[in-house]
């Protein structure tokens, strides 16, 4: 599902949300471990303000959107990426949707962790660095923002890019798959 269809789910929903901000919930929530899918509509549903009807309208929508999204995150090729805006917005709107996103996962990690939340040291900063992320400012005067365009359209990518990766990186520490020691093979 991309960012235009989850928009226009929650248009036809009533549901004052960011797609941004909730891809990176839902991200959050699904690198704590396995969940259940009616745990997981419950939880999101109490995150998108959804009445119960409504949720149970959407379910299958949801339903498909959370296992891609879970899909992606465990992909060995690491194709998982944020969802965010296209490139037609202003960095400034695709800027404010990187926060959404960084401090919308950190709110899903927060609801999914239970006691035994261990991760390693590489995964510790990139939390704090996503948490810097998520509190990301904006505030460019137009003559600035139009002579740092190009500057800024590759710093956002790498930004991006970097959250990507740390997320795979707290992804792989956090779940339960990968920790499990391989069988041994005989030979």
């Amino acid at each position: 599902m991309t960012f235009e269809q989850l928009e226009d789910l929650f248009y036809q929903l009533k549901i004052q949300a960011s797609p941004s901000g909730f891809h990176g919930f839902l991200c959050g929530r699904l690198s704590c471990g396995t969940v259940q899918m009616d745990d997981l509509i419950n939880s999101s549903s109490a995150w998108l303000g959804l009445e119960e009807e409504a949720a149970e309208g959407a379910f299958g929508t949801l339903e498909s959107f959370y296992e891609s999204t879970l899909s992606d995150l465990q992909d060995i090729s690491f194709l998982f990426k944020p969802l965010l805006p296209d490139d037609e917005l202003p960095i400034a709107e695709r800027l404010i949707s990187v926060g959404d996103w960084c401090s919308n996962y950190l709110s899903g990690l927060g609801e999914g962790m239970g006691a035994e939340f261990e991760v390693s040291e590489d995964s510790k900063e990139a939390l704090q660095d996503i948490a810097a992320i998520g509190q990301i400012s904006t505030d460019l005067d137009s003559d600035e923002e139009a002579a740092e365009a190009e500057d800024g359209e590759k710093d956002y990518l790498e930004l991006v890019e970097y959250v990507r990766i740390a997320v795979q990186l707290i992804f792989s520490d956090l779940d339960p798959m990968e920790k499990a020691e391989p069988e041994p093979t005989i030979h």
